[in-house]
């Protein structure tokens, strides 16, 4: 680790802390990054002088804290590139809100039956679903740019897909899952060609390399202070003046008007007229420390190391056979994170023993489910990187990988009721039925556990046959062979009353940190045989033919 690495890793304290017995090494930092003390600082700076509501008073700290909180949103604009200052920077608590407020502030005031929103197969559930749910109210349509095999957009869809009925395009700056760096400048130009609105979801771009949203020619551009090394809560948005003064608003409250009558109200200008009531005022103020404190470092400089510390992750995970990555190859422009599945690992039970190590990553969908079924996988495991990391840390992430099957056999069998590593050396019922009277999908987002039992009932209602299929961590798929086991033979009535079966069986034994993978499995079918008892399961239940 080279000096300029360890003078910057000295300004995060966290880095210094243990899990368990094991030095810390975090590598979760495309969901959060940790903060420095130059910008934590700043809380107690403001809670300890001129804590005071903003745009509230004409005292001293009232002012004081005015004045903090608008020169913050001047030096964010200022950031992303953005002339207009403060009139153009709103803020809000993160990317998510942002890109409701322009769903809600154009969105549900633009488009109609015969509109369109363009996006990709690539984008965070923050955009995904809210135009999704937009184009349901207002009758439009949402078209989805193809991803290649190799992680890129799909250029030529993206121009058939854009036509003179879109809308809007909203596009990821940044895969969150494939580290693919999109030419949002590119879409924006076929975009407005078209007369259509660009969104830019910026939040895994702002935190890792140079952003000038008037460059991009965006519309509007958002990002989260979370991943930028600020605080949580806080969000911005940018949007051209003219776009921002002629959109409603979607929160009405104090701050955000300008007169009110008992009969009617008007509104205060950009961007207090989309900041309604008290607003996130130190977080505000730290985040424009957080961006001081980029700068400082260096934003060429972050981009260069996340790079740097990807490829190096890519050219290590490439000399193992057994495991697959995604996105942009090797010496390819991606951001600095990594997503991969080790053959035969869930990801699930390979991030709890990495835990174990102190070592800190995601696994699950990332909020990208379409995506991940586009992959044609469950969930993947994502190491991302950020300035405080090291070459020596993706080495103790790769070794544990490593070691990963092994430790996996060791961990259950001292770990768990011996009758859970039974079934998970030796699963009963594995797979699927070709005919079953019914079925029920059994999924956990948050991990990417996913399963279905199938299940052959005979005439006089008791279960002849029972099956599962499971891309689950190793527990869960353990006791969906332990249930399937017990269930042949009993009655849907039975089973319908079976809460609690794996729990006494188990004895409360198994860690809390596999509980939900514990008693899912039961859960669901013991609902599905209630659903089918009663007959209210016909629209999640497939009946045999």
């Amino acid at each position: 680790m080279n000096e300029d690495i360890a003078a910057v890793r000295e300004d995060f304290p966290i880095l210094q802390r243990h899990v368990g017995d094991e030095q810390l090494v975090y590598l979760d930092n495309a969901a959060t990054t940790q903060t420095p003390t130059q910008v934590y600082d700043v809380f107690e700076e403001f809670y300890g002088t001129y804590n005071a509501n903003v745009h509230r008073g004409i005292h001293t700290l009232s002012h004081e804290a005015s004045v903090a909180y608008e020169e913050a949103h001047d030096r964010l604009a200022e950031f992303v590139g953005a002339s207009g200052g403060r009139e153009e920077l709103v803020f809000t608590k993160n990317t998510t809100e942002s890109i409701n407020l322009v769903a809600y502030g154009v969105g549900l005031n633009e488009l109609g039956p015969g509109d369109n929103v363009v996006t990709t197969e690539m984008e965070h559930h923050a955009s995904l679903v809210t135009w999704q749910q937009v184009a349901k109210r207002t009758g439009a349509e949402v078209r989805f740019i193809r991803v290649d095999e190799d992680g890129h957009l799909d250029m030529d869809h993206a121009a058939e897909l854009i036509d003179e009925n879109t809308q809007l395009l909203s596009v990821v700056h940044i895969s969150n899952v494939l580290g693919t760096v999109n030419p949002v400048a590119e879409l924006a130009e076929v975009a407005h060609d078209r007369d259509a609105l660009v969104f830019v979801d910026g939040a895994q771009a702002v935190p890792n390399r140079r952003v000038d949203v008037e460059e991009i020619d965006a519309d509007f551009y958002a990002f989260s202070g979370h991943k930028m090394a600020g605080p949580t809560g806080i969000g911005c948005l940018y949007g051209k003046k003219h776009l921002l003064e002629s959109m409603e608003p979607f929160l009405y409250g104090g701050e955000m008007i300008r007169h009110v009558t008992y009969e009617d109200s008007t509104w205060n200008r950009p961007p207090w007229k989309f900041e309604a009531g008290t607003p996130p005022i130190a977080e505000g103020i730290a985040l424009a420390a957080a961006a001081d404190y980029l700068d400082e470092v260096g934003m060429d400089t972050v981009e260069e190391r996340e790079h740097e510390l990807a490829q190096y992750a890519l050219e290590r995970l490439a000399e193992r056979d057994d495991v697959e990555t995604y996105g942009p190859s090797l010496g390819e422009d991606r951001s600095g994170l990594v997503a991969f599945n080790v053959d035969g690992l869930h990801g699930h039970d390979l991030s709890a023993l990495l835990d174990e190590r102190g070592i800190a990553v995601r696994a699950g969908d990332h909020c990208t489910q379409p995506l991940h079924d586009r992959l044609d996988i469950p969930g993947s495991v994502r190491a991302s990187f950020y300035l405080y990391n090291t070459t020596e840390e993706i080495d103790l992430l790769l070794d544990a990988v490593d070691d990963a099957r092994d430790e996996l056999d060791d961990h259950l069998e001292s770990n768990y009721h011996e009758l859970v590593y039974e079934h998970y050396q030796n699963p009963q019922n594995a797979g699927g039925l070709s005919n079953p009277t019914f079925t029920k999908h059994s999924e956990e987002t948050s991990c990417g556990d996913d399963g279905e039992f199938h299940v052959d009932v005979a005439e006089d209602g008791t279960i002849e046959e029972i099956a599962f299929e499971s891309e689950s961590c190793a527990v869960s798929s353990a006791v969906a062979s332990i249930l399937s086991e017990r269930l042949a033979g009993m009655s849907l009535e039975d089973v319908a009353e079976l809460d609690g079966y794996v729990d006494d069986l188990l004895e409360g034994t198994y860690p809390d940190i596999r509980r939900d993978c514990v008693v899912g499995p039961e859960e669901v079918i013991c609902e599905a045989a209630r659903e089918h008892v009663s007959g209210d399961g016909q629209t999640v239940l497939s009946a045999k033919s």
